[in-house]
């Protein structure tokens, strides 16, 4: 057959017709995407239990862990509470044992001052014997009143009685003028002269009110033995109470 010039060519092929052959085709593609697709949902179920796992026991750990630094922190704020507990009491302790220490070194002062005045008295060994105005002693009350101790004693080598009688003047100012007062002005169960008979010591006690306006300064103390070698002292002692 002559070709005809001019126009393109094409080679035509025959192909039998297989239309089994095709669906097998077909169904082999079908099953394999299913074994595909069901080796990937076992795979990805497979993962994921895995992960759960991890995660649950991550999770256990993590509470296993918070439980016991929770713990650990109960512990710890427990010592804490115990320690401060502690060092309250310690304070506490410290303090009563340190006041405890001061009372009885007070206790301990006055006995040795107790002592070195009954030495003196019993056993004199100072140039300056005879009656002697130890001390006067004043201290404020709940009442607004004044108690007041004065101590005379007997300074001798022989205690024989020594007795006559003591003057206690308190002066100051009342408004701009100076005053003294007397001991029957400021206690009215006791007149100007007290009198006094001891061998060792005697205390001379009371109580007194002073009056208002009255600006306190010192006392004045003016005793006077009877008898042939008759003394007359006088010795001066400060208010100890500032502003009156």
């Amino acid at each position: 057959m002559a070709a005809v010039k001019g126009s393109k060519q094409y080679q035509m092929v025959v192909v039998p017709h297989r239309p089994v052959y095709k669906a097998l085709i077909f169904m082999s593609f079908l099953v394999s995407m299913v074994m595909f697709s069901w080796l990937t949902y076992q795979y990805g179920i497979s993962q994921g239990m895995a992960l759960k796992v991890e995660v649950v026991k991550e999770r256990d750990q993590i509470s296993a862990e918070l439980a016991e630094a929770n713990q650990r922190l109960s512990e710890m704020g427990q010592k804490i509470a115990d320690l401060e507990i502690g060092g309250v009491i310690d304070e506490r302790a410290n303090e009563e044992v340190q006041q405890t220490i001061e009372s009885l070194q007070d206790q301990i002062a006055q006995q040795n001052e107790e002592i070195s005045f009954y030495k003196g008295v019993m056993l004199p060994n100072v140039a300056n014997k005879g009656l002697r105005i130890e001390r006067l002693d004043v201290t404020p009350n709940s009442t607004g009143r004044i108690k007041y101790s004065l101590l005379l004693t007997q300074v001798v080598d022989k205690h024989d009685y020594v007795q006559g009688n003591v003057e206690i003047l308190l002066k100051g100012e009342e408004g701009a003028a100076e005053k003294s007062l007397q001991l029957s002005q400021l206690d009215r169960e006791k007149t100007d002269e007290v009198r006094f008979r001891f061998r060792y010591f005697q205390n001379i006690n009371g109580e007194m009110m002073i009056p208002e306006g009255f600006e306190p300064r010192e006392f004045m103390v003016v005793a006077q033995s009877a008898g042939r070698n008759g003394q007359r002292l006088e010795k001066s002692f400060e208010w100890p109470f500032n502003g009156g």
